[in-house]
C-alpha cells in the first residue's frame, strides 16, 4: 500500500529528473577543455617574496635556539657530519668556511672544519646565491626560541620571555635585511627587521659562544 511519503518521494524523484533534462547538456569528449585560472600557489604567493624560490613550509628535524650553546643537538664544535646527521639532509651549499641550509633558514660558520657560529634567519630575507648560482631566499626555520618565540614576533612579545637586552644597538644605514636594531643577551643575539607594511620584527638570532 502506498503512503502519502511515497507519493510525495515519487514527485521528488520527478521534478529531479526533469531539471537534469532541461540543464545544458557536458560538452563532447573531443571538445578541448578550458584553460582555469591561475591558483594562488602557480600565480605567486606573498608581495613581499622578493623571488619566487621560496620555501613556505618548514622542512626537517624541529630546533630550539639555544642561547651559548646552539639549535637542537648542534653544537659548537661540531663537525659537517654531525651537522647533516643531525639535520637529516647534506649541506645545502657547503664551502669551507660555512655550511648553509637556505630552504631551511640556518647556516653554520666552520673554522677548521667544525662549527664556530650559528645564524638562523626568517622567511623571505636574500640568501644570496645557491650552488647552481641562482638568486635565494631564505625558507622557514622550522624552530624558534624557547619556549615559543618565532621569527616574525614583535618585540614586545620577544622581551615579554626573554626580558629586555643588555644592550642594543641601531644599525645604521641600508641593508639587505632590513635589519634596524639588533638586541644581545648572554650568549644571543636578535635582529629586527622593518617589513615593507611598517612592523619591526624578530628577523634573525645569532648563538653566541659563551
Amino acid at each position: 500500500m502506498k503512503t502519502p511519503y511515497h507519493s510525495l518521494f515519487t514527485c521528488l524523484m520527478l521534478a529531479m529528473s526533469s531539471c537534469k533534462a532541461r540543464s545544458s547538456p557536458a560538452p563532447p569528449a573531443s571538445a578541448t577543455p578550458a584553460r582555469s585560472a591561475p591558483t594562488a600557489a602557480s600565480a605567486g604567493t606573498s608581495q613581499y617574496i622578493p623571488h619566487p624560490r621560496t620555501f613556505p613550509i618548514p622542512t626537517g628535524p624541529v630546533l630550539g635556539i639555544f642561547a651559548g650553546e646552539g639549535v637542537g643537538p648542534i653544537r659548537f664544535g661540531a663537525t659537517v657530519p654531525t651537522i647533516e646527521r643531525h639535520m637529516h639532509a647534506p649541506c645545502e651549499v657547503l664551502e669551507k668556511d660555512k655550511c648553509r641550509y637556505i630552504g631551511r633558514g640556518v647556516e653554520f660558520d666552520l673554522k677548521d672544519g667544525v662549527v664556530s657560529g650559528i645564524f638562523v634567519h626568517r622567511h623571505d630575507r636574500p640568501a644570496g646565491k645557491d650552488r647552481q648560482g641562482q638568486d635565494r631566499v631564505y625558507g622557514i626555520f622550522n624552530g624558534g626560541i624557547p619556549p615559543d618565540l618565532r621569527f616574525g614576533m614583535l618585540p614586545w612579545a620577544i622581551q615579554e620571555y626573554l626580558g629586555k637586552p643588555k644592550r642594543v644597538e641601531k644599525v645604521a644605514g641600508a641593508n639587505p635585511f632590513h635589519t634596524e636594531e639588533r638586541h644581545y643577551y648572554d650568549g644571543l643575539m636578535i635582529e629586527y627587521d622593518r617589513l615593507p607594511n611598517g612592523n619591526l620584527v624578530l628577523g634573525g638570532a645569532q648563538v653566541l659562544k659563551k
